[in-house]
């Protein structure tokens, strides 16, 4: 029997990174955490740099020499860089616990079972279905949704090209990618496992998952009907000869009742040890992850399911943390970087010509949804726009902004920009998965879409601040 290969010191940095974050959402002082988060975070990256993708470098650089700048200034003090990084550390702790889940979905044989029903279906049924199961699929998966349906559906458009024509391949491989990007893009407004609302969460306190949850949830209806609206008007609806019965959709069952799961789960243990929702969450993931791991085990007829479990764990989780480098570097210092800009900006002088220029609440929010789209579309991470927001906004003088509005704003906003921009994530995988461009899906095949929700969100933002 082979020995699980031995965990880098890389490893053992980014879990010790969690454990800190761990320990200050249940209540341990930020000055104690952050003193050994910092340290480790810093350490990990060093030992990582050479593998870190550029943009994850830049971002640490970035935070390191504007920590020490304003540190040096005056500008901030240790507590506003206790919390930066403690936020970081947060961040590096929701990816990593997330990962769990994701490693135990992409081994699943159900998830792939799920992923070729979702595909296998008629064209006028298609859309809807890929729509909603990429929305299901991202609460498991995140980004591996892409990857996963994105190379399913490049694999079923490819093996019925030669009896079809060019066109036609074309506007369907355009059809289930926007169904499948648009339904994954839906999910911030709602789903807990979301790097947005883990954000809008922990720096909005006074805000709950369930305050955001119905009108979270009216909106992706309304989000995912605009989107089958454009759909249909702008491809043609399918022929009589072109229909076929599809696959059962049964197989999806068990895939709606672990979206179910994951945060009903997370909600009672939230309300049992009186708990924020994310640290529930993320205390919850990992438990899930192994019973799901215990279960595929047991299924697969393997005599001792509960040692495979911890093999697993042993031996492809844990070895494997340092893999994810890039996206911890991008993730942290983008967080890192959301908190320190806020102490420099002069939120009086700011608030004064907000009530000079006789700017309502909802004009404000317009303004700041503007302002995250804007920079994401020129390559600002959202992570950054949207932290900065949810660390001035309610904050700023003469107006009467609630955060449960600006929690609407900021997950709204990101469901729109993150399948508009060309520099997102989920627009880039995509594009990688089924070999096209970026820009072109992002800014022309998903173009009409963006424009009607930008409408959509800007009138409803005037009137939820009138």
């Amino acid at each position: 029997m082979s020995q699980p290969p031995r965990p880098e010191p890389s490893a053992f940095l980014l879990v010790l990174v969690c454990l800190s974050s761990a320990a200050a959402q249940l209540g341990v002082p930020s000055a104690l955490t952050a003193a050994i988060a910092g340290p480790a975070l810093l350490l990990f990256f060093l030992r990582e740099w050479r593998h870190l993708a550029q943009v994850a470098r830049i971002l640490v650089m970035i935070s390191l020499l504007g920590a020490g700048l304003m540190l040096m200034s005056g500008k901030i003090g240790l507590d506003t860089l206790a919390r930066a990084t403690d936020r970081a550390a947060f961040l590096a702790f929701f990816v990593t616990a997330l990962s769990l889940l994701q490693g135990a979905a992409a081994r699943s044989p159900m998830i792939r079972k799920c992923g070729v029903a979702l595909v296998e279906q008629p064209p006028g049924r298609r859309y809807t279905v890929l729509t909603v199961g990429g929305a299901l699929f991202g609460v498991l998966l995140n980004l591996g949704t892409l990857s996963l349906l994105g190379s399913i559906i490049k694999g079923g458009v490819d093996a019925r090209s030669g009896a079809t024509e060019p066109r036609v391949s074309e506007i369907r491989l355009q059809r289930m990618t926007l169904a499948m990007l648009r339904g994954f893009c839906s999910i911030p407004m709602w789903s807990p496992t979301t790097m947005t609302l883990a954000i809008v969460l922990s720096g909005l306190p006074s805000v709950r998952w369930i305050d955001i949850l119905p009108v979270g949830l009216a909106a992706t209806v309304v989000y995912l009907g605009l989107g089958w609206v454009t759909d249909r008007f702008t491809y043609p609806k399918p022929t009589p000869a072109n229909r076929t019965e599809g696959a059962p959709l049964t197989a999806l069952v068990p895939l709606v009742g672990l979206v179910v799961l994951i945060p009903a789960l997370a909600y009672s243990l939230a309300a049992v040890l009186d708990l924020s929702m994310i640290a529930a969450l993320l205390i919850a993931v990992p438990f899930i992850a192994l019973g799901w791991i215990y279960i595929q085990m047991r299924g697969a007829g393997d005599p001792h399911p509960l040692r495979a479990s911890g093999g697993w764990l042993l031996r492809d989780v844990i070895p494997g943390l340092p893999q994810m480098r890039s996206e911890v570097g991008i993730f942290a210092g983008s967080a890192f970087i959301g908190v320190l800009v806020p102490p420099l900006i002069d939120l009086p002088a700011v608030g004064a010509a907000v009530t000079q220029m006789g700017l309502s609440e909802g004009a404000v929010l317009v303004l700041s949804f503007w302002a995250i789209a804007i920079g994401s579309v020129i390559g600002i991470n959202p992570i950054i726009t949207v932290t900065i927001a949810v660390e001035t906004l309610p904050s700023l003088p003469g107006l009467a902004l609630s955060d449960l509005s600006i929690a609407h704003m900021v997950t709204m906003s990101w469901a729109i920009i993150v399948g508009l921009s060309a520099f997102s994530a989920s627009v880039r995988i995509a594009a990688r998965v089924i070999e096209r461009d970026a820009a072109a899906i992002g800014l022309r095949w998903n173009m009409r879409f963006s424009a009607l929700m930008t409408v959509v969100l800007t009138l409803y933002l005037f009137f939820i601040g009138a």
